[in-house]
């Protein structure tokens, strides 16, 4: 239900009749300096249509359906759910590499007789895509979501090769908003608590490089924002599930 009425509230946002549309939230030096990359093509009801994020281009796209399963027995509810990804990156030099991601949830509810409903286990949602660099290896975006604002703080993220790592980081305010928003509306990449990168998620989606990268960083950050807008949460759904029961 959340989801859902986040998805209105939205629509909402992309029908104004201002050609611009309100960006997340960002610390103003970085947003300042930082070079920003539109997003163009990415459809919300087109999943695995391609798109660009600058002149990167975003293709090859494959997102399966999203697979469920369970019981539910005297009142207690286990839910799983996970769902597969593919696509390719192509830089403006023609550079191309592949990565390969899947989501996974386990949300375990036990309901009572007068409608209340209590989470009895950690309904963590696990987000992980790998892809592999010529120049810095393999890396791996690896994102652990509690599903709501209130818990923001035990959200784990990371972008890393074993050598090098960038910390991810929920965001969950619009600009010139005082009051939060219940589910993310993009990401941010840190190293060593310097700001690197940020991706949107919602509207048409939008990207953000600090200026001076190398063109490996670029494009290991551009892949793991790809991914990221690529993701389809599957937090949510379950709530779905649960009343087709």
């Amino acid at each position: 239900m959340r989801k859902a009425l986040l998805s209105v509230a939205l629509a909402g946002v992309l029908v104004l009749p201002s050609c611009t549309l309100p960006n997340m939230a960002m610390e103003p030096t970085f947003k300042e300096q930082a070079q920003e990359l539109p997003v163009e093509g990415r459809k919300a009801f087109k999943p695995n249509g391609s798109f660009m994020i600058g002149d990167y281009r975003v293709a090859n796209v494959n997102r399966g359906w999203k697979n469920a399963g369970g019981f539910s027995i005297f009142g207690y509810e286990n839910i799983k759910m996970n769902q597969r990804y593919e696509f390719s990156l192509q830089s403006p030099a023609g550079e191309q590499w592949f990565a390969f991601g899947a989501s996974q949830l386990q949300e375990k509810n036990l309901r009572s007789d007068n409608g209340i409903t209590l989470a009895v286990g950690k309904n963590l949602e696990y987000f992980v895509t790998h892809f592999t660099s010529p120049v810095s290896g393999p890396w791996r975006l690896l994102t652990v979501d509690p599903g709501q604002y209130l818990m923001r703080k035990k959200f784990e993220g990371e972008l890393s090769n074993g050598i090098d790592s960038y910390k991810v980081a929920p965001i969950y305010k619009m600009e010139d908003s005082k009051l939060p928003i219940g589910d993310i509306v993009g990401y941010e990449f840190l190293r060593e608590d310097e700001r690197m990168a940020a991706v949107q998620v919602i509207n048409h989606g939008k990207v953000w490089l600090a200026p001076d990268l190398d063109e490996d960083t670029r494009m290991i950050l551009v892949t793991a924002a790809a991914s990221l807008l690529l993701y389809d949460k599957l937090q949510g759904t379950t709530d779905e599930m649960a009343n087709l029961r």
